[in-house]
Protein backbone atom coordinates (compact mmCIF):
# COMPACT_ATOMS: atom_id res chain seq x y z
CA UNK A 1 0.00 0.00 0.00
CA UNK A 2 1.08 3.70 -1.31
CA UNK A 3 2.12 6.15 1.62
CA UNK A 4 0.21 9.51 2.19
CA UNK A 5 3.78 10.96 0.47
CA UNK A 6 3.94 8.98 -2.30
CA UNK A 7 0.26 9.44 -3.34
CA UNK A 8 1.07 13.25 -2.99
CA UNK A 9 4.28 12.66 -5.19
CA UNK A 10 2.16 10.28 -7.87
CA UNK A 11 0.06 13.12 -8.39
CA UNK A 12 2.31 15.74 -8.45
CA UNK A 13 4.06 13.72 -11.12
CA UNK A 14 0.55 13.26 -13.12
CA UNK A 15 -0.17 17.07 -12.70
CA UNK A 16 3.35 17.81 -14.25
CA UNK A 17 3.42 15.29 -17.22
CA UNK A 18 -0.47 16.30 -18.06
CA UNK A 19 1.32 20.00 -17.98
CA UNK A 20 4.28 18.87 -20.63
CA UNK A 21 1.68 17.22 -22.78
CA UNK A 22 -0.70 20.42 -23.04
CA UNK A 23 1.73 23.08 -22.86
CA UNK A 24 4.55 21.41 -25.11
CA UNK A 25 7.21 22.49 -22.58
CA UNK A 26 8.51 21.55 -18.83
CA UNK A 27 6.29 23.03 -16.41
CA UNK A 28 7.74 25.24 -13.47
CA UNK A 29 7.83 24.46 -9.80
CA UNK A 30 5.10 26.87 -9.30
CA UNK A 31 2.53 25.89 -11.99
CA UNK A 32 2.71 22.49 -10.43
CA UNK A 33 2.19 22.90 -7.12
CA UNK A 34 -0.79 25.23 -8.78
CA UNK A 35 -2.37 22.53 -10.23
CA UNK A 36 -1.39 20.15 -8.01
CA UNK A 37 -3.60 22.15 -5.23
CA UNK A 38 -6.47 22.36 -7.44
CA UNK A 39 -6.37 18.83 -8.20
CA UNK A 40 -6.77 17.87 -4.63
CA UNK A 41 -9.54 20.61 -4.05
CA UNK A 42 -11.84 19.10 -7.17
CA UNK A 43 -11.11 15.12 -5.74
CA UNK A 44 -11.89 16.27 -2.72
CA UNK A 45 -14.74 18.30 -3.27
CA UNK A 46 -16.43 15.80 -6.03
CA UNK A 47 -15.21 12.79 -3.89
CA UNK A 48 -16.73 14.21 -1.22
CA UNK A 49 -20.48 14.81 -2.60
CA UNK A 50 -19.76 11.32 -4.38
CA UNK A 51 -19.84 9.53 -0.73
CA UNK A 52 -22.52 11.90 1.01
CA UNK A 53 -24.60 11.39 -1.41
CA UNK A 54 -24.38 7.19 -1.37
CA UNK A 55 -24.65 7.91 3.17
CA UNK A 56 -27.75 9.24 1.93
CA UNK A 57 -28.82 6.64 -0.10
CA UNK A 58 -28.54 4.16 2.36
CA UNK A 59 -30.38 6.16 4.82
CA UNK A 60 -33.32 6.57 2.53
CA UNK A 61 -32.79 10.33 2.52
CA UNK A 62 -32.46 11.38 -1.13
CA UNK A 63 -35.04 14.10 -2.12
CA UNK A 64 -37.77 12.52 -4.57
CA UNK A 65 -38.76 14.65 -7.36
Amino acid sequence: MATTEQKERLLKAKVALSLHHEFGRVPKEQEIEYFYRMARVLRTSILGTHFLRVKQKQRYQLALF
